[in-house]
């Protein structure tokens, strides 16, 4: 079955591949969020956003590490 698949030329393999993923992409994978996961997660964004420190961004958490090795 495989062989036959991969003897398929390459824009049907491609459309094959999409169906299958957007099929994965579709199934609910994983747990539920509870009531307190939700509320901790509310509350770690709520106390990021009222510090206002955004961090570093990526280019100074590369050179960041660039250094230290």
């Amino acid at each position: 079955m495989v062989k036959d698949l991969l003897t398929l030329p390459l824009a049907q393999r491609l459309e094959l591949v999409q169906t299958l993923w957007d099929s994965i992409a579709a199934e609910r994978i994983g747990t539920e969020l509870t009531a307190a996961d939700r509320q901790l997660i509310d509350q770690r964004l709520e106390s990021f956003l009222a510090d206002g420190d955004p961090g570093l961004d990526a280019d100074q958490v590369l050179d960041t590490l660039g250094q230290t090795l």
